[in-house]
């Protein structure tokens, strides 16, 4: 009788793990919209149904193809992607860069990054350094990959000149934010909690399911985009 009971327990124990499996599958927990910096994300956490993450460097060419690529074709970005799929686009900025030797200029970029989230318009600023970048250095070859000349070591006015007829960013306080390095902090909590999600570098992408370290962009602008169409799209068809 007692034998009965314990392969009656038994059974009614398997069943309900199994209709738990069952449920989970069929019924997947909602991916985290939590964001680091709600001022590095575009989309609305409280109705998207994805959550697109780059950790990523300023200084980091590979990182900086896939943005500029995006840069090129932010309307479509937008439109395709964060509204039409309801996508939560967060970049996760790093001086990962900086920290591992490669970059001084890593530090004081990522330092100018959040105090641009700060004034509320981390996005224009975000894309208008990354053009000057690009106009200064990269389209000359420099810093283009690990392989080319290095680009040197850059004065903080850099940073806060770039800020100069971007509305919405008070040029003064950008000033005072990046000279007297008032979000360091920030970058150095996020940098370490960084690396513990990526493989040694960046940019690292996490979509739902899908994850993707590197990218393969080669600095043309109309190539590099169908190169983030695939990788957006190999997110959302993880889910």
């Amino acid at each position: 009788m007692q034998k009965a009971i314990r392969i009656g327990v038994l059974v009614a124990l398997i069943g309900f793990l199994g209709a738990l499996v069952i449920y989970s599958i069929l019924n997947p927990a909602p991916p985290d919209m939590s964001t680091w910096n709600a001022g590095m994300a575009k989309g609305d956490p409280e109705t998207a149904k994805h959550h697109f993450i780059m950790y990523t460097d300023i200084f980091c060419p590979y990182c900086d193809k896939f943005s500029d690529a995006i840069a090129a074709n932010l309307e479509d970005f937008n439109k395709h992607y964060i509204e039409d799929n309801n996508i939560l686009f967060e970049l996760r900025v790093t001086d990962v860069n900086y920290e591992n030797g490669h970059s001084n200029n890593s530090k004081p970029a990522g330092i100018a990054a959040y105090c641009a989230a700060r004034e509320g318009n981390f996005w224009d600023y975000y894309y208008a350094l990354l053009g000057q970048i690009f106009e200064d250095y990269h389209s000359h070859g420099v810093g283009v990959d690990k392989t080319a000349p290095k680009i040197p070591d850059l004065d903080k006015s850099y940073f806060y000149h770039v800020a100069k007829g971007i509305d919405g960013l008070d040029y003064d306080k950008m000033k005072s934010c990046i000279n007297n390095e008032e979000t360091l902090s920030e970058l150095q909590q996020n940098t370490a909690k960084a690396q513990k999600q990526i493989n040694g570098g960046v940019p690292r992408f996490v979509f739902d399911k899908y994850t993707a370290d590197g990218f393969r962009g080669n600095w043309n602008t109309t190539n590099d985009y169908q190169e983030v169409k695939l990788m957006m799209d190999a997110g959302l068809a993880s889910k």
